[in-house]
């Protein structure tokens, strides 16, 4: 733990004494689908065996968060970045050869976010997380209260410094409001610190009007709209491109499930509002194991169905 933090700090000395060096703004390539790993969670016994050898290759690694009381980025809070059980997952997933990103983040903290003392710590936090698991894509899923304007300008040096490719995965609030006043708090922050992000919608628990899928593809509307508005005179197709959705498969915590039939309907609604990017909520729940459960659960979706059969279906997205 010792050797992240000096990691960390030595980062933090580059960032400081050479200053940021240019690099090219980040235009994220289309059609990118992933499923979430957490790498701390429920895993099988061969992890080889969360995901499909037909399926998607990308992979998002869930979650960092601030480890030790303070500015120490680890997985879950408490798991070393260099954990011998969580780097056999991760090569296990970089051998299929798809593109890795780091989640920082989650439901629950400490968050690196409100434990890092100011932007340039929080960058160096970040970099040494990224560093650890060799991977240049951040995803900064924050549920809670942060310091916008910190976390934004912490991003903004990543990708001045380093060309960071980053995503700002926010909260629905319903489908009518769409994206939640704390979401579109980062992502203004994002805009005005000049930080270029794409912005992933999480189509999960919260209240629907109607149907789930009605309420699910009404939200993803709304908050596309939302982030357009932000970019007036833009490409909509061009906002679309750097916009994603990612789904929480099966039984939600709050009660609704988004059943396959549901999956292939939000990625095919995605695929026609030209989204660059579509995700779902979690490589271990993509099995029947505990079909009929009263509860949403961490190892299994709650329906019944083949294994891997929503990323399969959701593997299918296509711009």
């Amino acid at each position: 733990m010792g050797g992240v933090v000096l990691a960390a700090a030595l980062v933090a000395a580059v960032l400081m004494s050479s200053g940021p060096t240019a690099a090219a703004p980040w235009s994220p390539a289309p059609r990118q689908v992933a499923p979430y790993v957490d790498v701390t969670g429920a895993l099988p016994a061969d992890p080889a065996s969360l995901v499909s050898t037909s399926g998607p290759a990308d992979a998002v690694l869930a979650f960092v968060l601030a480890g030790d009381g303070g500015c120490t980025p680890s997985w879950g809070g408490t798991v070393p970045l260099d954990d011998p059980a969580v780097a056999g997952v991760v090569d296990g997933l970089r051998a299929r050869g798809g593109a890795l990103t780091l989640a920082s983040g989650g439901a629950q903290g400490p968050y690196l976010e409100t434990a890092c003392p100011d932007a340039g710590a929080l960058a160096a936090a970040y970099a040494a997380a990224l560093d650890a698991v060799g991977t240049n894509r951040l995803d900064v899923d924050v549920e809670g209260d942060i310091p916008e304007a910190t976390v934004a300008a912490a991003l903004a040096d990543l990708q001045r410094s380093r060309g960071t490719e980053v995503t700002l995965t926010v909260q629905v609030e319903d489908q009518v409001t769409g994206i939640t006043p704390e979401g579109m708090a980062i992502v203004r922050a994002g805009r005005e610190a000049g930080l270029e992000a794409r912005v992933n919608v999480m189509l999960m628990n919260f209240t629907p009007e109607g149907s789930w899928l009605s309420a699910m593809t009404g939200a993803l509307d709304v908050a596309l709209g939302q982030v357009g508005a932000l970019e007036p005179g833009s490409d909509p197709a061009d906002v679309a491109g750097r916009f994603g959705a990612t789904v929480m498969i099966g039984r939600n915590d709050m009660g609704m499930t988004t059943t396959l039939d549901d999956a292939a309907a939000v990625r095919d609604h995605a695929e026609t509002r030209g989204l660059g990017f579509l995700g779902f909520w979690s490589a271990a729940r993509d099995n029947g194991s505990c079909p009929g459960a009263p509860e949403a659960r961490s190892d299994c979706s709650g329906v019944e169905q083949a294994p891997h059969a929503y990323t399969e279906t959701l593997g299918g997205f296509r711009a």
